[in-house]
């Protein structure tokens, strides 16, 4: 296992989980915060020793920060699970400049996302080609922690299938359409929410009203019994 796979998963779950509470979370919190990981003073243990430069734990965690951003600014192999997922820019702190982080707003397919809320409210609508509703990148991703990133209809994980350009990609669908809801609401992640993969998000519209989750389940269940026994 590499270095980027031992640190930068832990690094992406700590700024995740820093954005669930607020909007931004520069490089110092999110180092502080990986310091009270037990998994990281576990590695930690294995390398400070070796490491004559970066020999305390908040050196070596910084610089590991630091190393996580660079690959992003590269868009780097290793890097490609968060180049899109977050904004970055730099801010004075303490007389230096460093990286502060923010959920991207890059629009997936059927998400808008409402880039002022501060709130997990979605519904409020927005004048573009047609009407649509914006979504809450806060909400998705509680979603997401809640659920996992496999399509609850089908089973697909993009992960499983792409390795880790697939990471954590995955459609969030609402059970309920902002079409009947018709104003803002404060959405709840876990009763309101299910992550979908695009192809069944599609098929669930494809209908309006939408699809519900079992009907889908009920068909992709019917016709896989279908193509195993062709002549039933």
């Amino acid at each position: 296992m590499s270095i980027f796979d031992k640190y930068f998963p832990i690094i992406g779950k700590v700024i995740d989980s820093e954005l669930l509470k607020n909007d931004s979370v520069h490089r110092d919190t999110i180092v502080d915060s990986l310091l009270e990981l037990p998994e990281i003073n576990v590695l930690l243990s294995n390398s400070l020793e070796k490491n004559k430069k970066h020999n305390t734990p908040k050196k070596a965690v910084g610089n590991m920060v630091d190393w996580f951003s660079a690959e992003i600014t590269k868009q780097s192999k290793v890097a490609l699970p968060w180049v899109n997922k977050y904004i970055r820019k730099k801010i004075s702190h303490k007389g230096r400049k460093i990286w502060e982080y923010s959920f991207s707003e890059e629009a997936l397919p059927n998400e808008i996302i409402d880039k002022n809320s501060l709130k997990l409210s979605e519904g409020s609508i927005k004048q573009i080609t047609v009407n649509a509703y914006e979504r809450n990148p806060k909400a998705r991703t509680e979603c997401i922690a809640h659920y996992g990133p496999t399509c609850i209809c089908c089973g697909f994980n993009f992960f499983e299938i792409y390795g880790k350009i697939g990471q954590n990609f995955i459609h969030v669908h609402h059970l309920t359409s902002f079409s009947e809801i018709k104003k803002e609401y404060h959405v709840n992640p876990i009763t309101d929410l299910r992550p979908v993969c695009p192809n069944c998000h599609s098929m669930i519209h494809r209908r309006n009203p939408p699809f519900t989750i079992e009907e889908i389940k009920k068909m992709i269940e019917k016709n896989a019994q279908q193509a195993v026994s062709p002549d039933s």
